[in-house]
């Protein structure tokens, strides 16, 4: 065999291993689906009491668990009804440097009393300790509440709330004066 067939030959391996990364990397939910997240109130049910006011990274034993930097929507965010929305959220180190868990991500909606855990459906557009999620209210209008929980790696718990606004919008309005 020659030189360049020796040196091909070596070669491969490092290609077959290459393209292995690659192809994991691309299954690896490293780019997150393009398709938003649908959220249906109407599939709501009634859950038990939750949070009344905004609370970020509550700890244990007065240490602070992992951050949540909510980046948009802002809190109290007003939308049109079928406008989207991106809920674009970093969840970051704990001061004394622990990590966030993100098998322990737990994301719920509510809409008055009625909620739904939509955990499971927000998993594809987490992208390591980040999450974006393009969401779909198909139309309906109302306050929505957004609850987000994260444990740190040593099992301390963080957590932020914040609500969304999505108003019906009239084009065309009755006056007074009989003007149209």
């Amino acid at each position: 065999m020659t030189r360049s067939g020796h040196d091909a030959l070596r070669l491969a391996p490092a290609f077959v291993l290459a393209a292995a990364c690659a192809a994991c990397a691309a299954s690896s939910g490293a780019d997150a689906p393009e398709s938003p997240l649908v959220i249906d109130p109407t599939t709501f049910a009634v859950v038990p009491a939750g949070r009344s006011s905004t609370r970020v990274s509550r700890g244990v034993g007065g240490l602070q668990g992992p951050r949540i930097a909510l980046l948009s929507p802002g809190h109290d965010a007003v939308y049109r009804a079928g406008e989207p929305m991106v809920l674009h959220a970093e969840l970051l180190p704990a001061a004394d440097g622990a990590v966030p868990d993100m098998e322990t991500l737990s994301v719920r909606v509510r809409q008055g009393r009625r909620g739904k855990d939509v955990t499971g459906m927000v998993k594809p557009y987490v992208t390591g300790t980040a999450l974006r999620v393009p969401v779909d209210f198909s139309g309906h209008a109302g306050e929505f509440r957004f609850e987000m929980d994260v444990m740190d790696d040593q099992g301390r718990m963080s957590g932020a709330e914040f609500r969304v606004t999505f108003k019906l919008e009239f084009r065309n309005t009755l006056r007074l004066d009989g003007e149209t």
